[in-house]
């Protein structure tokens, strides 16, 4: 619906940070795929995360002042599907999958959304759901499948694939559990408390984590991934939300896989094959379908997950956040 049709006044500036905040959870995967080749996952997310939770703390510090002591797990929850279940799958799979082919099939994440709400939630689910989720799933099997047939990598492709859709389901749950948080506190503290809270396990592996020897390079892609996906993701975005309105704003969405596989072939010199552009057509096709057939379901604020950066891939449409606040509720906390 457009915001005209609702009176809800759109004022300058809000375009122009939803496309930044898109431009930058769709170079996640390109950054994390780099990264992963000099340092291992798990090092690498909890640097990465606990540097944005210092970042964000501002924001998750009075929010957490205010909160009701029974909202508590509900956070805990909602931070652990984020920052531990969407990142660490997402960032494990890239190691074997390339990143436009992942940027691709983190645009499923709206679809996932929509399954876990109708199934735990009991929300409806019409011929166009059903019509939606067919033609994402069909396009997830054409840009995964060449590679379980191709010799050698096949096998590895097939888990990274595997990886990162289980990361989408862990960020529908993310949205599902944030919801509500995010309509009672606010986007922004909602999402800065649940991912100043799902970073606290990598505390545990802060010990043992020392400053990585990384090219300059690689430190570079590291702190784009904390403070440009993650932390300045969310912040633009729910900056767009504000002032461009929801159901005008997530439109943008779309665009992110199509970053995702540019940043690639660019940054990383990958080659989009006609199996991956085909499968990415069918999967942002069946995204759209299954959109349109949420019932009052618009996105809105998203998460910073990442890459996710996708929110990432957050309030109403995904609770997207993103893994950045990355919601869509119907793809991001970045």
């Amino acid at each position: 619906m457009d915001e005209r049709a609702t009176g809800t006044k759109v004022r300058p500036g809000g375009i122009g940070a939803g496309l930044i905040a898109v431009c930058l959870w769709g170079l996640a995967p390109v950054a994390t795929r780099s990264l992963v080749s000099e340092l291992a996952p798990l090092p690498l997310l909890a640097l990465r995360q606990l540097l944005a939770a210092v970042v964000l703390l501002p924001w998750a510090v009075p929010a957490l002042r205010r909160t009701d002591a029974r909202d508590l797990p509900r956070f805990i929850v909602a931070g652990l599907l984020g920052m531990v279940g969407y990142n660490l799958p997402v960032t494990i799979g890239l190691q074997w999958l390339p990143a436009s082919s992942t940027g691709l099939l983190l645009a499923t994440e709206p679809v996932w959304v929509l399954v876990i709400s109708h199934v735990f939630l009991g929300e409806r689910a019409g011929r166009r759901f059903l019509a939606g989720t067919g033609v994402a799933l069909a396009g997830v099997a054409v840009i995964a499948g060449p590679a379980a047939l191709s010799p050698g990598s096949g096998t590895r492709s097939v888990a990274g694939a595997a990886l990162v859709l289980l990361a989408t389901l862990a960020f529908g749950g993310y949205t599902v559990v944030l919801r509500p948080l995010s309509e009672k506190y606010g986007p922004v503290s909602a999402t800065a408390t649940s991912s100043v809270a799902g970073a606290l396990p990598y505390l545990a592996l802060a010990g043992a984590v020392r400053p990585p020897r990384l090219s300059q390079p690689a430190w570079a892609e590291l702190l784009f991934l904390a403070l440009g996906s993650t932390v300045a993701g969310m912040l633009l975005w729910n900056r767009a939300i504000v002032r461009g309105g929801s159901a005008r704003i997530s439109r943008l969405l779309y665009l992110e896989p199509v970053v995702s596989v540019l940043g690639a072939m660019v940054f990383l010199g990958e080659r989009a094959t006609a199996a991956v552009l085909a499968g990415g057509v069918l999967v942002i096709a069946g995204v759209l379908i299954t959109g349109d057939s949420a019932n009052g379901g618009t996105p809105d604020e998203r998460d910073m997950v990442a890459g996710s950066g996708s929110a990432a891939r957050a309030g109403r449409r995904r609770g997207r956040g993103d893994p950045g606040v990355r919601t869509r509720d119907s793809r991001r906390p970045g």
